[in-house]
């Protein structure tokens, strides 16, 4: 990789780039961005922001041509939602210089077959997989071999959907995550997550709903982890920042996955993360991470009913993902998504819920 540290202007890739862009301009950068939303606030951030179908790379392609013509840019920077779509980074590898996991290990990290093998060999605990269906009448739980933000996790069905993934024994306990980051001699933790998924009234969902930084994990569990996350980023030679989910359950941790890419976390911990994750692509991390010391929540808000947002909403500013005025939210679509800071965890998940509530008043009334 060649020698850099802030390019002038980057182009950001991700289903949704909101916190990318913003962590660009935090440290910065301009961005020209691709996503799916192209939500009011990213617009308002970006030099351009072109809106895609998917971020396949038939659908992705002549946005990414049209920044680099009309743009002169050379790096660029992703996010989520190429988890389904292994071939775009790999085509996007061949002309761009990219800012993070290789396209390689992006894939290798996602081959579900490898990855609880590697786990195994590495002596780090995960619940139970099987590659066939389940003969037992215990809880599993049906995974799509590529995905994000659990989305198509459902509890084990007939095996007319077993060309849809694997399966996982489900287990009870905290949902976790840390995100760290990682150069080619050092190692460094940001913080410790606590993450919650939407709830339905018919059925258990998975799908991810919010996350809350500083999490009270023992040191001994933060030693545990640290061990496991060291022996994975020599197994895959990950750089820059990532996260590794997983579950917490009678004092043990069982690995879920490493997502190897800036994760949903990283706006959690202040604006000055984009640095390091440079760094550390750079294999050069020298700098101490400066992060926000008081806890802070992210959470996607879900429509429950279909809504048309209003013409001139007047956003709050701890609203971020803001649709365009005028567009149509589904039953179950993400309206937008709302950030909260405390002194501690409860007062955070109370400011959550009261902004919850005026934004429902304010969706309501159409101010």
């Amino acid at each position: 990789m060649q020698s850099f540290l802030a390019p002038k202007c980057l182009l950001v890739i991700a289903k949704s780039a909101r916190m990318l862009v913003q962590m660009c301009l935090d440290s910065g950068c301009e961005v020209v961005a691709i996503d799916c939303f192209t939500d009011s606030d990213t617009q308002q951030m970006t030099k351009q922001t072109y809106q895609v179908a998917s971020l396949a790379w038939d659908d992705i392609r002549a946005a990414v041509e049209a920044a680099w013509r009309d743009y002169g840019l050379t790096h660029l920077l992703y996010g989520s939602g190429l988890e389904r779509y292994p071939e775009t980074l790999l085509n996007l590898e061949k002309h761009w210089q990219v800012i993070g996991n290789s396209a390689g290990t992006f894939q290798r990290i996602q081959d579900k077959h490898d990855f609880f093998a590697r786990l195994d060999s590495l002596s780090i605990p995960h619940p139970e997989v099987v590659f066939t269906q389940p003969d037992d009448d215990l809880d599993w739980l049906l995974k799509p071999w590529r995905g994000e933000g659990g989305m198509g996790i459902r509890r084990c069905g007939s095996s007319a959907d077993a060309a849809g993934g694997y399966w996982q024994r489900y287990i009870e306990g905290r949902s976790l995550s840390v995100l760290f980051v990682a150069s080619r001699d050092r190692v460094e933790l940001i913080g410790f997550n606590e993450q919650w998924t939407v709830k339905s009234d018919c059925e258990q969902s998975f799908v991810f709903a919010g996350i809350a930084s500083h999490a009270e994990v023992s040191v001994s569990i933060q030693t545990e982890i640290a061990d496991w996350i060291g022996r994975l980023v020599d197994t895959y030679e990950l750089r820059g920042l990532n996260c590794m989910d997983f579950m917490l359950h009678d004092g043990q941790c069982y690995v879920l996955e490493v997502n190897a890419r800036i994760s949903a976390s990283a706006q959690l911990y202040g604006k000055s993360l984009l640095l390091p994750h440079l760094q550390a692509c750079e294999n050069r991390l020298v700098d101490s991470v400066e992060l926000l010391s008081e806890p802070s929540a992210y959470q996607i808000v879900y429509s429950q009913k279909n809504v048309t947002i209003p013409e001139r909403l007047e956003w709050p500013i701890w609203a971020v993902d803001r649709p365009n005025p005028g567009a149509i939210v589904g039953k179950g679509e993400p309206i937008c998504s709302i950030m909260a800071t405390g002194k501690n965890s409860g007062q955070v998940r109370e400011t959550l819920h009261r902004q919850q509530c005026i934004l429902a008043n304010l969706l309501e009334k159409g101010l």
